[in-house]
């Protein structure tokens, strides 16, 4: 039947390396709550993956990024 295509990992195919001094870079594979995206939005392999949870950790421990991000206000039910 059909051949399902095999996704490529962004990091392996430009050629990028995740490092915690570079928070831009790794802002983009977070919500804007501050958590880290799954392997399945972020679309990396798994040794990448890990690496960036990694990165991401590290780059928290300096604050050069934050726990976590902004919250929307609370809506009023009645």
């Amino acid at each position: 039947m059909y051949h399902r295509r095999k996704r490529k990992c962004r990091v392996c195919e430009q050629k990028l390396t995740l490092d915690y001094k570079r928070p831009a870079e790794l802002k983009q594979f977070m919500n804007r709550l501050g958590k880290i995206l799954p392997k399945r939005a972020t679309r990396l392999c798994a040794k990448h993956q890990r690496a960036l949870a990694l990165q991401i950790n590290r780059a928290r421990k300096i604050a050069l990024l934050p726990y976590v991000g902004e919250r929307e206000p609370m809506k009023m039910r009645r």
